[in-house]
């Protein structure tokens, strides 16, 4: 018998390397075997099969180009507080970021007006194929991110912590955007920090706004950061958009642009004058 096994060894080695070789990468099928690993009972020293699975199965998605990449980029000159911008990492497909991006951002509290405006702005901007980078944090913002990740919609999601040990499936669930190359995360934080906090959370807004070209804000509350940002970002010459609306006439009195004002073109251009250096 022991001999039988060694003379059969080499032909279902053969068979199973042709076997993973056909196997076509699918992100729910390993997702749901790696789960099943990691609640399975072990100790630590005991040899687990699921890694030696893994590493097989990222080695396909490689070679199947459907693994995502992390890619360093240093994508602009802070111009909005005159520092040295840190490298920004990226998960994804990187070459969404040679197209033009139009911020977009809301405060947590939105009157009931311009949700609605704002659930349309989305809408076009999906429909005319401009290409969003936002924190996607208030929940204005995350309904924006389910609009724009209707398929063939992209965007980029900037975090305000290092990346996820697994794409998270809420508030939307990216993970088949991500693999498919229409979204990207971007961080500009190590993956140790692991919990947002005011200081990261700002930083992850002004490096989302000098990403963009454009910034849209659909309402800044009064005497919010949101509003402290948007001043920053019009006293540097930046263009920044917003709705003609009551709640907004401090933006407006301080120069932002009216949203009805610009044409398709103009956002798909990402507003003509590019803030990144």
């Amino acid at each position: 018998m022991v001999q039988q096994w060694k003379r059969a060894a080499p032909a279902l080695a053969r068979a199973r390397a042709e076997e993973l070789r056909r196997w076509r990468y699918d992100p729910a099928t390993v997702e749901a075997l790696l789960d099943i690993g990691a609640r399975s009972p072990r100790r630590a020293d005991e040899p687990n099969g699921l890694v030696e699975m893994q590493r097989l199965f990222m080695k396909a998605a490689r070679k199947q180009g459907r693994l995502p990449h992390v890619v360093e980029e240093a994508p602009a000159v802070y111009s909005i507080d005159g520092e040295k911008p840190a490298p920004v990492r990226a998960l994804g497909d990187p070459a969404i970021l040679a197209r033009p991006r139009v911020a977009l951002f809301c405060s947590v509290r939105c009157p009931g007006k311009l949700i609605l405006e704002t659930y349309d702005l989305a809408r076009r901007f999906r429909a005319d194929g401009v290409l969003v980078i936002s924190p996607f944090h208030s929940p204005m913002e995350q309904e924006c991110l389910r609009i724009l990740l209707r398929p063939p919609g992209r965007a980029i999601w900037c975090l305000a912590r290092g990346f996820y040990r697994k794409v998270p499936g809420r508030p939307v669930d990216g993970r088949r955007a991500l693999t498919d190359g229409r979204l990207l995360m971007v961080t500009a934080f190590p993956d140790t920090v692991r919990r947002i906090t005011t200081e990261t959370a700002t930083i992850r807004n002004r490096l989302t706004a000098d990403m963009a070209d454009a910034v849209v804000v659909a309402h800044a509350a009064p005497g919010s950061k949101m509003e402290a940002l948007c001043r920053a970002i019009l006293a540097a010459g930046r263009p920044l958009y917003t709705f003609a609306h009551p709640a907004n006439a401090a933006l407006l009195d301080a120069g932002a642009r009216r949203i009805d004002e610009a044409g398709p073109q103009e956002f798909k251009g990402a507003g003509g004058t590019a803030g990144r250096g």
